[in-house]
Order: C-alpha cells, then structure tokens, then sequence
C-alpha cells in the first residue's frame, strides 16, 4: 500500500501543522472554546491541504478528500485521515456539548455494506483517540459522495419524555 506524493504532503502538512507556536497541544485550554473556534483552529492548521473545513448551522464540517481517506475496497484509515482525525478528537473529546456525525462513502459502485464499513471505521479511530461513544449523532453511508466527512455540532436538547 503505497501513498501517493499528495497523500504523503497532505499528512506530512498536517503533521507538521501542529508543531507550531501551540506549546505541543493542538487546542490548549480548549475547555471553555466554542466549536466556532475550533472550526477556525482548523481551518488554519489545514489550510493548502486538500481538507476542506466549513462552517454548518451550529458546528462545522470536516471533508477529506476518499483517495486521501481509504483505498479502493478497503475500509482501513488511511495515514492522511488519521492525521485529521486526530487533530479532530483533540478538538472534540474535551467539548461536552459537542455531537458528531460522520459520513464515508463506497467505491463508485460498490456495496453499501463498504460505505458503513468506512463509516464506522472513522468513527471507531475518533472513539480509540478519546472522543466518547455517546458522542456520535449518527454513522451514516454515504450516497455517491467523493468525500468523507465528519460533522461536529452543538448537541440537541432533548424534550423530557
């Protein structure tokens, strides 16, 4: 499993993103930060890669290219989504009103059975970096997305039953 030149600058960007002036913490005293300031944190440490962080409702959205994310027919993260995911449960698992949400998509025309797979597989690395399992809103499929996409955002209130 060979990575690609791009693959390589992308993870090695990312890497080295978060060496800089933050004392070795990708998000210091992030306690009290909003989500709108972890989606700037991270649009900033990922600017000039292909990732792309923007602005939803009450959160943000985070989108990795697939040929970045998986290879073909596998569900395995790859180093490149593993660089981002990694900065995103630094961000995420110390935020408790924080809710995620994350979509992977198949191969083209491949089963749906490899876009959950994919799915659940970003989901299992957030959860083995430290974001709590009660966190995600949703694992989902996919349709015929070009792009894996992890979507934090303020957690709901929910009516008392």
């Amino acid at each position: 499993m060979a990575l690609s030149r791009a693959a390589w600058l992308l993870a090695g960007s990312v890497l080295l993103a978060g060496c800089g002036s933050t004392g070795g913490s990708l998000f210091p005293g992030l306690g009290g930060a909003s989500l709108d300031a972890q989606r700037h944190r991270l649009a900033r440490e990922l600017a000039g890669t292909p990732v792309v962080v923007a602005a939803v409702d009450d959160g943000y959205r985070v989108a990795v290219p697939l040929k970045y994310a998986f290879d073909p027919r596998r569900s395995a993260v790859k180093p490149p989504l593993a660089a981002v995911l990694d900065r995103v449960a630094q961000g995420v698992k110390d935020e408790p009103g924080a809710q995620v949400r994350v979509t992977a998509p198949g191969d083209g025309r491949s089963s749906p059975m490899l876009a959950r797979d994919r799915a659940e597989s970003t989901r299992d690395y957030l959860i083995a970096r430290g974001v709590p399992r009660e966190r995600f809103a949703g694992v989902e499929a996919g349709a015929d997305g070009t792009d894996v996409e992890i979507t934090v955002s303020a957690r709901r209130a929910t009516a008392a039953r």
